[in-house]
């Protein structure tokens, strides 16, 4: 398990752009980062369920990034180590510097799913 200290080791660009916001204005998807960054234990829950919706088959998962706009997460994979793309407005995938993006994302669409269910 991750240690908040090993945390922002393993993304030490997500933590230097985190700690210069002011928190009391920034994006949701900046506020769920941070949260994860802060919370070893919600980044392995949210980085696990991302996981199994891959293993389990799908293609495609959903997620929802910066303004709340709704988008998607491809996995693909060589030898064992995985890469994670984010579907754009344009329909091209980009991969993001560190994955706690991907996560992050993830983890904000099912908060937002669990609140309109």
């Amino acid at each position: 398990m991750f240690s908040e200290i090993s945390m922002n080791g393993s993304f030490p660009k997500t933590h230097n752009y985190i700690t210069s916001l002011d928190m009391t204005h920034c994006d949701e998807l900046d506020q769920v980062t941070k949260e994860l960054m802060e919370n070893e234990a919600g980044y392995e829950r949210a980085s696990q369920a991302l996981r199994r919706r891959f293993v389990r088959g799908a293609q495609n998962v959903s997620a929802i990034e910066r303004g709340n706009r709704k988008t998607k997460i491809k996995r693909t994979g060589e030898n064992g180590k995985y890469r994670y793309f984010i579907e754009g407005v344009d329909g091209s995938w980009s991969e993001p510097q560190e994955r706690i993006w991907v996560v992050s994302m993830f983890a904000l669409w099912q908060r937002k799913r669990r609140i309109t269910r």
